[in-house]
């Protein structure tokens, strides 16, 4: 009989190695973390999601994530762009407290440079209100935000958000129908075309004329809440002087009243 032979298979050994990831320019081409893989090339494609709080330093940043997509290797640094960011949901159920309403909103807008956005706005009222009341807002902060983006480049309205820009101007025109709590955006992703188009994905046109709502109320000077102070101080002297002479010639009639009675 032949006698059978085997063979060995070899052992590749594959040597990994720690390579940094380093953040966009939105966020100052920080180093957001490390990834470790055989080969650099290997890496391009995953996703990492880093707190707010380690990119800015700020602590009440920590309920926010953001979430970035690797594109690149250049010198043995990974290079990614922004693809997402959201709100925890424990942080948005503290804010949702008895006696308060929730306008919740989701929809696709196409940006300036023609990058499909997909935004979640989150407002909260001060007392409860109207279903009829809570769609008109709900209305106006599509609208707004609609216009909002496809106003602007991508990367500028990611910065208005980080910089609570954009949730104050919401916030001021929401404000014109009801006391408004608090106005945050839950969520933002870009969107691939090609998956729009697969999916069938609604998006919304923005409007073409948006409701006037004056938003730039100048705070009064202290000299004017002087003048103010003053007018209504001087106001109320003359109404208590008004009084106080009304009730003299209403004593003086009762006592013309009396004199003629007894006479």
């Amino acid at each position: 009989m032949a006698k059978e032979i085997t063979k060995k298979a070899k052992v590749v050994i594959v040597k990994k190695k720690w390579y940094p990831i380093q953040a966009p320019k939105l966020f100052n081409e920080q180093l957001v973390g490390e990834t470790y893989a055989a080969a650099p090339e290997d890496s391009i494609g995953k996703k990492v999601t880093v707190s707010m709080m380690n990119l800015t330093g700020e602590p009440q940043k920590q309920n926010t994530n953001v979430t970035f997509k690797i594109i690149s290797v250049k010198d043995n640094i990974l290079h990614t762009e922004f693809i997402g960011w959201n709100i925890i949901p424990s942080a948005l159920k503290r804010l949702v407290r008895r006696n308060r309403e929730k306008i919740d909103d989701s929809f696709i807008v196409q940006s300036a440079d023609k990058q499909y956005v997909r935004i979640k706005p989150l407002a909260i009222t001060r007392g409860k209100t109207t279903g009829s009341i809570l769609t008109i807002m709900r209305k106006l902060q599509r609208a707004y935000l609609a216009h909002m983006i496809s106003q602007a480049q991508t990367e500028n309205f990611l910065k208005e958000v980080l910089q609570k820009k954009v949730q104050q101007t919401i916030s001021q025109v929401l404000r014109k129908i009801h006391p408004v709590f608090d106005v945050q955006i839950r969520q933002i992703e870009l969107l691939l075309p090609e998956k729009v188009k697969e999916l069938r994905l609604n998006v919304v046109a923005p409007p073409t004329n948006l409701p006037e709502l004056n938003l730039t109320q100048s705070k009064p000077t202290r000299k004017k809440m002087r003048e103010t102070a003053a007018e209504t101080q001087e106001e109320s002297i003359q109404e208590e002087q008004a009084e106080e002479t009304q009730a003299e010639e209403t004593i003086s009639q009762e006592d013309q009243t009396e004199n003629t009675i007894k006479a």
